[in-house]
């Protein structure tokens, strides 16, 4: 049977120090990825001109232009210009462990009766102060068989994800353009709504950007109220998601921000002075793995 040909959707939006790690995570797995599509989405900042320098070398590499700004349209126009059979989507502030693509497609082309549309993985935060803590933590639960394991999930992660492009071509036009909720985990639930399932692999890894974690505990309120409307668009905003999953969510945030805030990745611990210059969403221009 021929393997499944897979490609990647980067969104990018002012992603100048940090699309190039991303670009460079994946040409490591350049035998595993048919073509990667950046999308560009109006950016100011050099994210084009970076994009184009390694499109040069790498002929696999395309970048294509959404002017309609948000992370749906950028999402729809990559998906829309993926050729491949699986289409993978990662941040452009993201780095891909080494298998990533691999794992995609060896659970999907061994899924001989098409009941999976899509995959998501496992995410760990670079530039993290609970980096090393939440590998082992999701480890010793995958051990367990409590996360991954190939198991059904009810959710995709945007910035660790693939579906195949039938599953797209099948989906896309129910997917919510609404702007107050989340378009993977919509994404996701939308799937479910056509009776696909999706797969939480345990051997697709990514490190992801801290930026969200840096959002002030006032400013998450709406990503938390946004998460709760993406359940209620499709029927699924039951007690639980409002009144348990909701405010953990909100609390857990709270709780890591100031750490989040006063940790140094180039010294490996927490310090006021980082403390005191970080700014809200601020963007670490050199990804570092935290474990």
């Amino acid at each position: 049977m021929t393997p499944p040909t897979l490609s990647v959707v980067v969104p990018a939006y002012n992603e100048e120090e940090t699309v190039a790690a991303c670009l460079e995570s994946l040409f490591a797995q350049i035998d595993e990825i048919d073509e990667i599509i950046v999308v560009d989405n109006n950016s100011t900042d050099d994210t084009e001109r970076i994009v184009k320098e390694y499109a040069e070398k790498i002929d696999c590499l395309r970048l294509v232009h959404e002017p309609v700004q948000g992370i749906l349209a950028a999402r729809s126009a990559g998906f829309g210009a993926a050729t491949g059979d699986v289409i993978g989507r990662v941040d452009a502030d993201s780095l891909v462990r080494p298998g990533w693509a691999r794992a995609i497609k060896r659970f999907l082309e061994s899924d001989d009766s098409g009941a999976f549309g899509g995959v998501t993985g496992i995410s760990i935060p670079y530039d993290s102060p609970f980096g090393g803590f939440k590998e082992h933590f999701v480890r010793g639960l995958m051990s367990l068989k409590m996360v991954g394991n190939d198991m059904p999930i009810d959710n995709l992660a945007g910035a660790n994800m693939a579906i195949r492009k039938s599953t797209w071509t099948k989906v896309k036009g129910s997917v919510s353009t609404r702007s107050d909720v989340h378009e993977d985990v919509d994404l996701a639930l939308t799937i479910n709504d056509h009776g696909l399932k999706i797969a939480w692999l345990g051997d697709m890894w990514v490190d992801t950007s801290p930026r969200r974690r840096l959002t002030p505990p006032t400013e998450f309120t709406k990503y938390v109220r946004a998460g709760v409307e993406t359940f209620a668009l499709h029927g699924k905003a039951t007690r639980q998601v409002r009144y348990l999953v909701a405010p953990v969510t909100w609390g857990m945030h709270a709780l890591t921000w100031l750490p989040y805030r006063a940790y140094d990745p180039e010294l490996g611990r927490v310090s006021l002075r980082t403390l005191v210059r970080t700014k809200t969403g601020e963007v670490r221009s050199s990804p570092v793995r935290s474990v």
